[in-house]
């Protein structure tokens, strides 16, 4: 039901400054399309650039991001038990008795976060500055002769799962493998596509704390507008009224605390849904995505986000629907289309 380009993509282990293995992936496919000139960045994001033949031609940048939320070894106790730090926005009572992995450069280690049995009365604790993970190490002398060093990375035991329902299945980075997957496929699809723009396509790094390969990346290519792929929280599960559910299409995200889209961007986003029978729903955020970084940067870029809703993200797991995945792609795809000069200008005018 889904290529398996993304179960790949989910299954990899990334956080933010660990994204070496999601960023060979990725390269590794660009390769296979020539009329795309690859290039990366210091902090490691990955790009594949199509250069239009008018050098003066306008640039439309989209990305995903590679990294996703996890934790790092910051500290061996003397009893051989680790103490954690979140890397990304993580509450701490998701881990209470999860197996996770520490992986060392000896290989993958697992344990299990101490989950206080009711027998012994205590209050559990689930900060993540106060939650120990357990590798059955007996001393810190122990955790060290298994590899263990400060700074690697911790992630969630969670391979990717398809649940009863054909379209919904379940992943631990689904925030934001959707936006890497769906950035390759752009790349694939548009290879043969002589475009009136040049085409930046491809996904940044630690964007889970604090956008920072988005700014590099835009400070790099300069683009006209920008275009996020990411995977937004929608709570249709809980509350029947809640503002975005799975399997109703695409995020229209309208509103986040750093970025109100722009009318321009907005009424031609909508206007091109409708037309061409592309599912969508208007959402607001409380979170942010790589297009706030781009919005404000030089002069104002036109920047916006295709978002996949996703629930449970930014914990062990979430799910997504494939239909909204269609829904995304065929969205960008069209939009990319539609794109020229005349457009551009014209989008870039509108709140002149």
């Amino acid at each position: 039901m889904i290529r398996k380009l993304y179960t790949d993509l989910f299954n990899l282990e990334g956080t933010s400054g660990y994204e070496h293995k999601v960023r060979d992936y990725m390269r590794k496919f660009m390769e296979k399309y020539p009329n795309f000139q690859i290039e990366t960045d210091r902090l490691g994001s990955i790009f594949a650039i199509k250069k239009a033949k008018d050098p003066n031609a306008p640039v439309v940048m989209v990305a995903g991001h590679m990294d996703e939320v996890g934790l790092m070894v910051v500290a061996i106790t003397e009893q051989g038990m680790i103490k954690m730090q979140n890397i990304g926005g993580l509450n701490g009572e998701i881990f209470v008795s999860q197996v996770l992995n520490v992986h060392t450069t000896s290989g993958v280690i697992k344990g299990v976060v101490g989950g206080i049995p009711p027998h012994l009365k205590k209050e559990q604790n689930t900060a993540i500055s106060e939650l120990i993970l357990d590798i059955g190490a007996s001393s810190k002398e122990e955790a060290l002769s298994y590899g263990v060093r400060l700074g690697d990375m911790i992630l969630f035991d969670n391979p990717f799962a398809q649940t009863k329902n054909p379209y919904r299945l379940i992943a631990k980075s689904i925030d934001n493998r959707y936006g890497c997957g769906l950035a390759l496929e752009t790349i694939e699809k548009f290879h043969d596509i002589e475009l009136p723009f040049t085409l930046v396509c491809g996904a940044t790094v630690q964007e889970e704390v604090g956008l920072r390969g988005a700014e590099t990346s835009v400070n790099q290519f300069m683009p006209d507008i920008f275009i996020a792929l990411d995977a937004s929280p929608v709570n249709d599960a809980l509350d029947k009224d809640a503002m975005g559910g799975l399997g109703k299409g695409f995020l229209i995200r309208m509103y986040d605390p750093k970025n109100i889209m722009h009318q321009g961007l907005l009424n031609f986003f909508v206007n091109v849904a409708k037309k061409h029978h592309i599912p969508y729903q208007h959402f607001m955020s409380l979170g942010g995505t790589d297009a706030a970084k781009a919005l404000d940067m030089h002069q104002g870029i036109l920047a916006t986000t295709i978002g996949l809703p996703a629930r449970y993200i930014h914990s062990t797991a979430a799910m997504m629907d494939t239909r909204d995945l269609a829904a995304a792609k065929k969205m960008l795809f069209t939009v990319l289309k539609k794109l020229n000069p005349k457009q551009i200008q014209v989008l870039k005018e509108a709140n002149s």
